[in-house]
Formats: C-alpha cells, sequence, structure tokens
C-alpha cells in the first residue's frame, strides 16, 4: 500500500468506528465524539526536516498501533494523529500547536524535536491550556529547570534523555576509544550549547584534555572558518554536535584540512542517510552514542513494523523515542476510556505516570504487546510499559533515566559494540561536582 506523508494523518478503521463499550465509560456517546487526536508539531521541514518526518512517522506507527490494539478488544474511541509542521521555527510552532488545541480540542502532544521550538511551545501555549506534551528530542535542561520552579506543572515528559545525561555518556565514550583530547564543533542553540559544557566537564573529570570548542549556525554553504578553529592545537578527534545536513560538510571540511579520521558522534548522528552520504569507509573509528538498552522486543519489533509500515529505514535518531510518545499518549487516552475519565491534559499526564516505572508488570510494544496492556489495565493491574528506548521510568519532573548504547558502523549498519550504565554516568557527574566544588 502506497503510504503518504500528509499534513493531517488519520489512523485508524474509520469505515467501521466502534461506539465505545463498556467498561469505556462512554457508552452513550456518538459516533462522532467517540475519537480523540493526538496532536503533534514536528519539524517536516528546515532544519530538521530530515528528522522530523520519520519521527512523525515513528509516532504515527505507534499511535496506530494502540488503535489497532484497542479495537480489537472492543475498547475506548478511535485514535487520530494530526502533525502539524513547524518549519524548525518556533513562531510556528506556536501558532500550529495553538491551531491544534483551539480548533481540533487537542490535549496532547507529541512534541517538538529541538528544545529552542519546544521552550516557547511550553511557556507560551500548552501549559496555560493544560495540554500534555511528550517530547521526542528535546534534550536541554532548561526543561528540568522549568519543571523544578513548577512551570511544566507536570505536563510535561520527554522519551529521550537529557543533556547532562547525553554528555557525560559521550564523554565516557570517547575516553573508553582512547580519544584524549577531542575538539567540539557545535550547533549553536540551547542543545549544541548544553551538551557541548556537559562534554566538556565530564571529560577533563575523567582525565582528558578538550581542544578547541567551535559553534556554528546551520545551513551555511562551508564551514572552513570553523573547521579550521578546531583544527587549531592537534587534538586526536572531533566531537560532532551537528545535525546530518550541516555535519555531512562539516565532516568533509574536517577530512579535506586533514583532521584526524577519529569522532565522536551524538544520538541526532545516528542516521543511516549520513552514512551513506560520507561513505563508511571514512567512518572506520566513529563512535556513536545513543540512548537505550540493547535490542529488547519493542525495538526490534518497532523497527520490523516501521520498514514494513513505511518502506524506509527504522534506524535513525529520535524514530525510537518518536514511537514510545505516540504509544505513551495512546495508552493514556485508552485507559482514560475504559475507566471513564476525561482526557484532559492533567488526567492523561497521571496516566502516563501510572503506565511506567518499575512497580508494575513489564509490557511492550506492537500490537499484540499492546493489546497484553490494555487487556492488563483493563483488569486493574499496573504495568510497566518496556518501550523502543529501553525501560521507561519518568523522574519528578519528566526526564527519563535510563543507560547507553556505543555502536560502531560495520557492513553498513551501526552495530552495539558496548553499553554505558547509568549508575556509571552518574559517577563521573559526581566526579564532574567535586571538581567544581
Amino acid at each position: 500500500m502506497e503510504m503518504k506523508m500528509l499534513q493531517k494523518k488519520t489512523v485508524g478503521v474509520l469505515g467501521a468506528v466502534l461506539l465505545c463499550m463498556a467498561g469505556s465509560g462512554l457508552l452513550n456517546t456518538s459516533i462522532a465524539a467517540c475519537k480523540h487526536k493526538v496532536g503533534a508539531v514536528l519539524s517536516l521541514t528546515g532544519a530538521y526536516g530530515a528528522h522530523g518526518v520519520p519521527i512523525s512517522r515513528a509516532a504515527q506507527l505507534g499511535v496506530e498501533q494502540v488503535n489497532e490494539a484497542r479495537a480489537a478488544l472492543g475498547v475506548g474511541c478511535d485514535l487520530v494523529y494530526d502533525v502539524r509542521d513547524s518549519n524548525t521555527q518556533a513562531s510556528l510552532a506556536v501558532d500550529a500547536a495553538r491551531k491544534l488545541i483551539d480548533l481540533e480540542g487537542v490535549t496532547a502532544l507529541v512534541g517538538p524535536i529541538s528544545s529552542g521550538i519546544t521552550a516557547p511551545l511550553l511557556s507560551s501555549v500548552t501549559v496555560e491550556k493544560d495540554v500534555l506534551v511528550v517530547a521526542t528530542a528535546s534534550t536541554s535542561s532548561t526543561f528540568t529547570n522549568m519543571a523544578k520552579r513548577g512551570e511544566t506543572k507536570g505536563l510535561f515528559f520527554r522519551t529521550l534523555s537529557s543533556d547532562s545525561l547525553q554528555a557525560v555518556a559521550a564523554a565516557m565514550m570517547a575516553y573508553q576509544a582512547g580519544f584524549r583530547k577531542p575538539a567540539i564543533i557545535y550547533f549553536n542553540n540551547d542543545w549544541g550549547k548544553n551538551n557541548q559544557a556537559g562534554f566538556i566537564d565530564a571529560f577533563k573529570a575523567l582525565g582528558g584534555e578538550i581542544g578547541n570548542s567551535v559553534a556554528f549556525n546551520p545551513d551555511q554553504p562551508s564551514y572552513r572558518s570553523e573547521i579550521t578553529k578546531t583544527l587549531e592545537g592537534n587534538p586526536d578527534s572531533l566531537y560532532m554536535l551537528s545535525n546530518t545536513q550541516d555535519g555531512v560538510k562539516h565532516f568533509r571540511d574536517w577530512i579535506r584540512f586533514d583532521g584526524p579520521q577519529n569522532f565522536i558522534m551524538p544520538q541526532g548522528m545516528n542516521d543511516s542517510a549520513f552514512v551513506d552520504t560520507v561513505g563508511q569507509e571514512l567512518l572506520k573509528n566513529a563512535w556513536f552514542i545513543s540512548p537505550g538498552t540493547p535490542a529488547n522486543s519493542s525495538l526490534e519489533k518497532m523497527e520490523s513494523d516501521f520498514q514494513v509500515r513505511w518502506d524506509a529505514t527504522p534506524k535513525g535518531p529520535g524514530r525510537n523515542s518518536g514511537y514510545d510518545a505516540g504509544v505513551l499518549i495512546g495508552l493514556a487516552m485508552v485507559t482514560a476510556d475504559m475507566r471513564g475519565l476525561d482526557t484532559s491534559g492533567p488526567t492523561l499526564a497521571k496516566i502516563v505516570r501510572e503506565i511506567t516505572g518499575p512497580d508494575g508488570e513489564e509490557h511492550y510494544g506492537g500490537v499484540d504487546g499492546l493489546k497484553a496492556a490494555i487487556k492488563a489495565i483493563k483488569a486493574g493491574k499496573n504495568i510497566w510499559y518496556v518501550g523502543a528506548t529501553g525501560p521507561i521510568d519518568f523522574d519528578p519532573y519528566g526526564d527519563v533515566a535510563g543507560p547507553f548504547v556505543m555502536m560502531k558502523i560495520k557492513d553498513g549498519d551501526y552495530v552495539d559494540v558496548g553499553g554505558i550504565s547509568l549508575e556509571e554516568v552518574s559517577q563521573v557527574k559526581a566526579k564532574v561536582r567535586a571538581m567544581t566544588n
């Protein structure tokens, strides 16, 4: 079946909409009303467009699979996925969110993939209107601090680890790889600034030295000047805090000016398109970090289902976190229906906390896995959703904490070569605190 990326995407079997069954609390609801819309504001174009499209597809797949599972069990209302393009611009994202909320009645959003967009979205729209946001790739520590001040009202979660953890894990990976003096080129935004700062502190705490750290602005024809600065002082490697479009240019300029072919790559560079463009021969000593655990059943099922659904590679940044965001919102809506509750943002946020964390029995993604999860919830059991990113356990601020996987390129694909536990990350963070006190 030909699948099209539309501005508005509808999920579910609309030709035979089910009236909500007993236990949903909506027996007398009309067919037209027995529907919930899962909104999304993502970068389908602009600087992060290459990431936003597959992330949106992954989120849609998550919503679709929850919808298929609940329909098979005859519970809950039809789920509809509606994505709007931010063009990777904060003002457009805010406007799109307002329209989804005010005109479409959306109470939950799969959130933006850029921290610089997510921050104004929260502060200008969603918190004020009590809308739940589950972000797929907004990793800035800004949101932890906002939550600590009570500014998110418990309505913000993210399915990808924050910069404060990812940066430390990347530094640990670089040190384990034998690098001792990496230079850094970083995106001149919240993500880039916070990540490079965290990396520098962690790498120094491990005993390493840092070369020059140079900011860049996106969409430039050349980065000769920035790369020349990173090469000063004879670094032994390069930490590329880039997006894939600009990362290709950084990579080529680094090679052109005889930079050593040793690379440290953040989660945002884990894209098969990047590998195909620059060639795996030049990536023999490139090390990639990614939040998550080695392959679990949710990840394996998501990747195979994504490939079938979209005829596209499931490998790349944000696919697994996008899928989990869609699943969590969908499961929360179905749970609310089965309990006869409203689907307001605060209600959904409370349920998201209930279906994550180690107090429940483990349940996985994929249609069959989600059927089992919905059955367990209907039976009054506590569940722990183990997603494509791994076991999900949110802290009081909506942050998810977990292990990391180190990867290298072999035979054109990403291969796990080791892991970094959350405990190991915490130990290095403690060293950083000791050095700064």
